[in-house]
């Protein structure tokens, strides 16, 4: 419960070390290791069970109870190689490295994965945060778990090494801290390495009539809501202003498929050339087979839409898609709001937009590093986020969402806007900070300046090597334990012999 108060909607960031650290000291103190197993799973559901509750309230009941215990199962695999491992005079660093794997692991399995709860995200408004342009949001994870084992090894540690190995592992962090701050601070425009002028934006909130949260009963509408504030758009700039560069619409606020209506295709193409500028837009298009759909955003001109479109990566489980719906699509009512299953579009290419290239990212991509990176690595100078939440209206989802966006900003030192249905709507710069943010309630576009970038931080760079290298050390950590445990083993059988 504690780890669940770090993140939105209390953001509590020092609670997560803090939290992490109360309960890693638990090692020392079980018999074997499948009560580690029980108690790893006990956490984990404790956790996920409060800070993914909006599901109880948006998707249903059967979906929170199938994703909170599948994905406590990576908390006690977590907790037991933690256990393991509990005399290894650096146990810090090896609980640190195996925590963070098991975190790693949990963003791929099951239904491919859920990335929500990451620790590095909690680190947002704490000292931690400095780290994320260096190490990107996992190294931060493993940075506040090793804060939090360091902890607990000082606390509970019963031998002069135990306070030795965590003094040295906060010392190291303190060191850490320390020059990432200053390099920060001394380095603002290294960090940047700003392209040209400030580039205008607008992000329309269409919003979504009624209870918010039915986006199928009332496409029409939202089609019309985004059209109306798109050509006002022009009329709410200053008089100098020449218009906006980029008009970004939210996932979905096509209300369809325009590529299957030409009337739908004449408005947005006239509203395009209305307002003087491109226009993302959100389209839900078919799929490749019957029953399925691809969420795309699409870059639409004057001329009509380009052909090279952004699809979204990870679809949500349980939110865009139903897993075996053969199986168990019968289970809840609210499944059927639901008709047909998302599917992931292929490895994403930036886009030109505006006169500047844009990475996307349609609603849960953004917790995924790997979709935003490699669209930074190839040239992205701006990171566009589409999103509905309309599904989840009503809940802590969106303010989670929107913590997890400006964590992707200070990680790739780029500015990030953001266009939801009835979400969180906003921009954030390149340091976290909100440029402006609009009530969910509100239906009303928002126009702000930003500059793009092209800096790679180091974080970017090293992208899945980081990853591997935590799993790499996990590893080592528990083969030490074997060999360690294998001698062990070998002097006691040489003893009984001597004797």
């Amino acid at each position: 419960m504690g780890l669940a108060l770090a993140f939105d909607p209390v953001g509590w960031g020092l609670l997560a070390p803090l939290s992490l650290a109360i309960f890693f000291s638990r090692v020392w103190h079980l018999p074997r290791a499948r009560v580690a197993a029980l108690d790893g799973f006990v956490f984990g559901v404790a956790f996920l069970g409060t800070h993914l509750w909006w599901l109880v309230d948006s998707i249903g009941v059967v979906a929170w109870v199938a994703l909170t215990l599948a994905e406590s199962l990576w908390f006690a695999l977590g907790f037991v190689g933690a256990y393991l491992c509990r005399r290894q005079v650096l146990w810090p660093v090896a609980t640190a490295f195996i925590w963070t794997a098991f975190e790693i692991f949990r963003q791929s399995w099951p239904f491919g994965g859920l990335p929500w709860g990451q620790l590095g995200v909690a680190a947002l408004d704490t000292p931690l945060e400095a780290a994320l342009p260096y190490v990107g949001v996992t190294g931060t994870s493993l940075l506040v778990a090793l804060v939090a084992a360091a902890g607990a090894h000082l606390v509970a540690g019963r031998s002069k090494a135990a306070w030795a190995s965590a003094g040295v592992v906060g010392l190291v962090v303190l060191i850490a801290l320390s020059t990432l701050g200053r390099t920060r601070a001394g380095a603002d425009n290294h960090l940047s390495e700003e392209v040209g002028d400030g580039k205008v934006i607008a992000l329309v909130q269409g919003g979504v009539p009624g209870d918010g949260r039915d986006v199928l009963a009332y496409r029409p509408e939202i089609l019309s809501s985004s059209l109306e504030l798109t050509r006002a758009i022009r009329g709410s700039l200053p008089a100098n202003a020449l218009g906006p560069d980029l008009v970004i619409w939210a996932e979905g606020a096509a209300g369809g498929s325009p590529a299957d209506d030409d009337n739908v295709r004449a408005q947005i193409t006239a509203a395009a050339r209305e307002v003087g500028a491109p226009i993302l837009v959100g389209s839900i298009n078919a799929g490749p087979t019957a029953g399925t759909r691809y969420n795309q955003g699409v870059v639409w001109s004057a001329e009509g839409p380009k052909p090279l479109a952004y699809t979204k990566l990870h679809p949500v489980p349980f939110g865009e898609f139903i897993p075996a719906r053969n199986l168990i699509g019968g289970l809840s009512s609210q499944f059927d709001r639901i008709p047909f299953d998302m599917v992931p579009g292929p490895s994403p290419e930036p886009m030109s937009a505006g006169g500047m290239v844009i990475a996307n990212a349609i609603c849960f991509d953004i917790a995924y590093s790997g979709a935003i990176r490699d669209q930074v690595v190839a040239g992205a100078e701006l990171i566009v986020v589409q999103t509905s939440n309309a599904t989840f209206a009503g809940t802590s989802q969106p303010q989670q969402q929107f913590a997890i966006t400006r964590a992707r900003a200070i990680e790739t030192q780029r500015a990030v806007v953001v266009s939801s249905l009835n979400g969180v709507t906003g921009a954030i710069r390149p340091d976290g900070s909100v440029i402006e943010q609009l009530s969910p309630e509100a239906v009303a576009a928002a126009v702000v300046t930003v500059t793009p970038s092209r800096y790679l931080t180091p974080a970017v760079r090293l992208g899945p090597r980081l990853l591997e290298g935590i799993l790499v050390g996990a590893g080592l950590a528990l083969l030490a334990e074997s060999v360690r445990r294998l001698r062990e083993a070998r002097g006691a059988s040489r003893n009984r012999t001597q004797h």
